[in-house]
């Protein structure tokens, strides 16, 4: 059973509503059980807008319509909100109703965080995915699982670390089900889609006054206690707030915006970045402090270009994926297409392989995917690659030769830029790790740091 389907039954035995709407919001069937949040029986609520229903949110606030644009199922999605006058929170997830026409409606179904009613509730959060989720077949990648799966089972915070695409919150999400507090609420920020001057209220909380239209606001770390709180792309935190993050980590305790006392937090961290947070230590961009409280243990996840033999597997999957969401019957992808995809880079990992099939299953309703199928930038990227590909002696492209051959240049600059080139590939290929670039030139960690420092690398 996929982890979305253990969810979806989960959430049966402990709903407190259950919302089915078209399109536009229209309500086609509606169940409160505890009969909490607005006092509305079916007969009333069937016909109307969700608007009436919830007059207290805006249209982008409901989970349902977020589920309804994008197509893609939402599970537990934290929603605060006040109902005469009590603060409330919830935790929506929302399925879309897609038939061969596209979206036709969605299911909403809510389960209150502070529910008194007696009935039995569900405390905890489920996590999304879990490791049968992670498609591979790359033998290092796997053999890497059972790494995670020691640390998912302690509770030192994780430093997770991929490039852009490659599923950082797919392993979050994996920790948290795996972890002893899988039981309890697993949130989710992501640093860099909120403004700083706004996400210090978000994650700590704020008091009625404390700014122009604050309210009492339990922030995330309230919110997640006892569970796991997961802040994707923290390198994008500032500076200021990585202080004030630093002082909620080690007091265990978080004080809201405008208040005088602290409240005791009880959250394991797990924290995700694009780019190593060591080099960002090194340039002064990041706490070196905040770094070693982040980085207690960590997980890196490699890009696609070093897991090659994934793409079959991954293409397979979205194909079926795309096939039962669009009715279409695409068989597959054509041998040079299939050539092609291994020699592509993919600097947007599995996140750009997935919308690469998308558009192709879009555009083509049956057959194997061709290369008039595939987007043009990739098509534009080929010719690039072709234009460069001038052979030489063993298979060397001539361009690769000879960029360092510069006529009426001294046989020291050129060997400069040589040397250049190979420090900054192998920096960049162990992470920008000094130990292990030192091992792999053979080469003392004192001469690597002083010829970076030269070329301007470090």
């Amino acid at each position: 059973m996929k982890a979305e389907d253990r969810v979806f039954k989960e959430l049966f035995n402990y709903t407190d509503s259950i919302l089915i709407s078209d399109v536009n919001g229209k309500v086609l069937y509606y169940e409160d059980y505890n009969d909490q949040i607005n006092l509305m029986r079916y007969e009333d609520a069937v016909g109307r807008s969700v608007f009436e229903l919830y007059p207290f949110f805006k249209r982008e606030d409901f989970t349902l319509f977020k589920a309804i644009d994008t197509k893609r199922v939402i599970v537990n999605e934290l929603q605060e909100f006040e109902v005469k006058g009590v603060s409330k929170k919830a935790l929506n997830s929302a399925y879309p109703l897609i038939n061969e026409t596209g979206v036709i409606g969605c299911m909403v179904m809510s389960v209150e965080l502070d529910n008194k009613s007696g009935r039995k509730k569900m405390s905890s959060v489920s996590a999304k995915y879990n490791f049968d989720d992670i498609m591979t077949q790359n033998i290092e990648f796997k053999a890497s699982f059972s790494k995670l799966r020691l640390l998912s089972q302690g509770d030192a915070n994780i430093l997770i670390y991929g490039e852009t695409g490659t599923g950082k919150e797919l392993i979050a999400h994996t920790i948290h089900a795996n972890s002893p507090r899988s039981r309890k609420p697993f949130i989710i920020q992501n640093c860099a889609a909120i403004p700083s001057n706004l996400i210090e209220s978000i994650l700590f909380g704020s008091s009625k006054g404390s700014f122009t239209g604050a309210i009492d606001k339990a922030g995330l770390f309230e919110i997640a206690k006892g569970g796991t709180l997961f802040l994707d792309e923290a390198n994008s935190l500032s500076l200021d707030l990585q202080g004030k993050l630093l002082r909620v980590i080690e007091n265990k305790a978080v004080r809201r915006i405008g208040e005088s006392f602290e409240r005791e937090t009880d959250v394991r961290i797990i924290t995700s970045t694009n780019e190593p947070l060591s080099k960002l230590v090194e340039r002064g961009a990041f706490r070196k402090d905040l770094f070693y409280r982040l980085n207690v243990a960590s997980f890196s996840v490699p890009p696609l270009r070093q897991r090659k033999d994934d793409i079959p597997l991954l293409a397979s999957h979205y194909i079926n994926q795309y096939n039962a969401t669009l009715n279409h019957s695409i068989t597959g992808i054509a041998d040079d297409v299939m050539d092609f995809f291994y020699s592509y880079p993919w600097e947007g990992n599995v996140r750009e392989l997935k919308n690469v099939i998308e558009y192709a299953c879009t555009i083509k309703t049956s057959g194997d995917i061709a290369m008039c199928d595939i987007p043009d930038y990739m098509l534009l990227n080929r010719k690039d690659m072709a234009g460069n590909l001038s052979v030489g002696f063993g298979g060397r492209r001539q361009e690769e030769e000879s960029k360092y051959i510069r006529p009426h240049t001294s046989l020291a600059d050129q060997m400069g830029a040589l040397e250049k080139d190979i420090l900054k590939s192998a920096f960049e290929r162990n992470r920008y790790n000094i130990t292990r670039t030192a091992d792999e030139l053979q080469i003392s960690r004192q001469t690597l740091y002083n010829k970076l420092n030269k070329y301007g690398l470090d």
